[in-house]
């Protein structure tokens, strides 16, 4: 009887997992108010642009536009100019943005409240040194990656948020490499496989950081065996500010948190994720930037 009684359990819990394998989720997703988006990344050196839009409840696609917004420039503290629209959500400024200024965006949209943010962009630090590295280590199927290593200056004294990006030039375009076997205690104090970070832990005027990667691709001959593919690369230091290094990491986040399709579409783009615009959702952030020279490996 013992042995029966299990064994129709077992049948029934068989048949209720069948079922809801199978049974359609039906998705309900909550009534949402539409909201102004406002979206800027600021370059020390080029046009301001900002993105105007109208984010919409979860199954909203696709990002609606505005434009009819009145967007207001204000440079430490005074009105600047009325940005023009020049298609797209896009307003573009005629001012060429500065470093240790603060920009103040205020976007008048009818029939919502004034959205607007502020920002200040922080001087820029200097790459004192690149070093490309073709064979740092080996991966777990025995292919050699390679690694840069750039040195910056820093300022000890000043707390400064950093983002590092090479490019990989090949020959239809430029990507970007992905991350591999990050060792630099720097990146492994922040946590993430990013390359976005703060000076928390620096204490000299320079610091050089090794940042092994992949390209992706890999050749075999006989002679040398398994190399990886390696491509001229181009550097990247960018001195970004709070909100940047802010909305990046969560951005990571969100981006990753689980396999769920929808996180890798764009009908989330519109929502919000880290945001510093007040009445409003999107990020008003920038950067100041300086570049290497193309490095031959």
């Amino acid at each position: 009887m013992v042995k029966s009684g299990v064994r129709l359990l077992t049948i029934i819990l068989v048949c209720l997992t069948s079922q809801s394998c199978h049974e359609k989720i039906s998705w309900d997703f909550p009534d949402f108010e539409p909201v102004p988006t406002v979206n800027s990344f600021i370059v020390a050196g080029k046009h301001i642009w900002i993105h105007v839009s109208l984010a919409g409840k979860f199954d909203t696609a696709p990002i609606k536009p505005i434009e009819n917004a009145t967007v207001e420039l204000y440079v430490d503290g005074e009105y600047a100019e009325t940005l023009g629209y020049v298609g797209d959500s896009f307003y573009k400024s005629g001012i060429i943005a500065q470093t240790q200024k603060e920009y103040m965006c205020k976007v008048i949209v009818p029939s919502f409240p004034i959205a607007s943010s502020t920002c200040i962009i922080p001087n820029p630090e200097n790459i004192l040194g690149i070093e490309h590295i073709n064979k740092a280590g080996v991966d777990e199927e025995g292919v050699p990656y390679p690694a840069v290593k750039v040195t910056f200056s820093n300022n000890p004294n000043a707390l400064t948020y950093f983002e590092i990006v090479i490019s990989l030039i090949r020959e239809e375009y430029i990507s970007k490499p992905d991350l591999l076997n990050i060792i630099d205690p720097v990146l492994l104090n922040e946590g993430l496989p990013i390359l976005v970070f703060s000076n928390e832990l620096l204490e000299s005027e320079s610091y050089t950081m090794t940042i092994n990667y992949t390209t992706g691709g890999a050749e075999h001959t006989d002679q040398a065996g398994w190399q990886a593919q390696l491509y001229p690369i181009r550097v990247e230091l960018r001195t970004v500010c709070h909100s940047y290094y802010r909305y990046a990491r969560q951005l990571y986040l969100y981006e990753n948190s689980n396999d769920d399709p929808f996180l890798n579409s764009g009908i989330l783009s519109s929502f919000q994720l880290y945001s510093n615009v007040d009445n409003g959702y999107g990020i008003f952030t920038g950067y100041s930037v300086v570049e290497s020279e193309i490095i031959y490996p």
